[in-house]
């Protein structure tokens, strides 16, 4: 058998992954020294990276996510020379494209990229192009950006993963992002603030006081649905991007999350949203509340006690 080198991404593990080597043996791929493997059939092939050269193979298992990339160029042509026949129609797609992509960008692609933003920060407005860049930004990107900055909170501590509160959020946050490209991350925090906030890629922290002060699920509800609207616009990688700098667009756009997560983590939970933005995740909130069939009123019910609350944010 030929092995090949990769990192592994999964539960558990940690966001940048973990340096394995991994081969193939009949209709099954194979993770070295560790308990992980995943049926051919179940192999989802896709590209990441700045240039769109980068191989992974995905698949699910028992409820988790798992990704396996190729480490270098080599590993990736050793992928596609020890794959099953089942999987080549796959692997040949994604390997005539990384070839024309190569051809036509090569090794200038990061530097066409500061060009872009240089003219864009030329002639257009601010907002204008800081809503270009972060229109161009993967969601592939984007979650593993919130993967980063989340392993960061929750060194902080006081973070809650499992109960029947978080599963309370996870039910309610299920039923307003059915068909969402953003695969979202639920969890509490144990904090006596009335806070709510969003992190890119899905990321939602709930603070614990801020469940003990709704009356109902509706007005849990109403809290989940504009939170959810901050992340489906948007709203959170924009905001933290503005107030981190163009710096930190650059090291997004060229991949680097792990260094634009650094950057900005403080930011979290204390994050403040224009006005324009705010009007827009309620609006949109309140439309996905109907859509999922849960009453809205708890909107209104709820946001009017945050008025009343010093330092109240949601």
């Amino acid at each position: 058998m030929k092995t090949f080198n990769a990192i592994l991404y999964g539960a558990d593990l940690p966001a940048v992954g973990v340096s394995v080597s991994a081969y193939f043996v009949g209709h099954r791929l194979v993770i070295h020294d560790m308990a992980v493997e995943a049926q051919v059939a179940s192999l989802v092939v896709s590209v990441g990276g700045f240039e769109h050269d980068e191989l992974f193979l995905n698949w699910q298992a028992d409820g988790s996510r798992w990704a396996l990339k190729a480490k270098a160029p080599a590993d990736a042509l050793a992928v596609i020379a020890t794959a099953p026949a089942a999987l080549l129609p796959e692997l040949a797609k994604w390997h005539q494209r990384n070839r024309h992509i190569h051809v036509v960008w090569g090794t200038i692609a990061a530097l066409a990229a500061i060009v872009v933003l240089s003219v864009l920060l030329l002639w257009w407005q601010y907002d204008r192009a800081l809503g270009w860049v972060v229109g161009h930004i993967p969601i592939a990107s984007e979650e593993r950006f919130g993967r980063e900055a989340l392993e960061q909170l929750k060194s902080d501590g006081n973070i809650v993963e499992s109960g029947s509160a978080v599963k309370a959020v996870q039910d309610i946050g299920s039923q307003l992002t059915k068909g969402s490209r953003y695969h979202y991350q639920w969890l509490i925090k144990k904090d006596k603030t009335l806070n709510a906030f969003a992190m890119p890629g899905g990321v939602i922290v709930v603070h614990s006081a801020l469940i003990e002060a709704t009356d109902n699920p509706n007005e849990l509800a109403a809290v989940l649905a504009h939170e959810v609207q901050h992340v489906e616009q948007r709203h959170s990688l924009k905001n933290m991007i503005n107030s981190a700098g163009w710096a930190t667009v650059l090291t997004v756009v060229l991949g680097d999350v792990s260094a634009a997560g650094a950057m900005i983590i403080h930011q979290a939970g204390a994050m403040y949203f224009s006005r324009d933005l705010e009007d827009e995740a309620d609006r949109l909130g309140f439309q996905a509340l109907e859509r999922a069939k849960i009453a809205p009123q708890g909107m209104v019910t709820f946001f009017q006690k945050l008025e009343k609350e010093p330092g109240a944010n949601a």
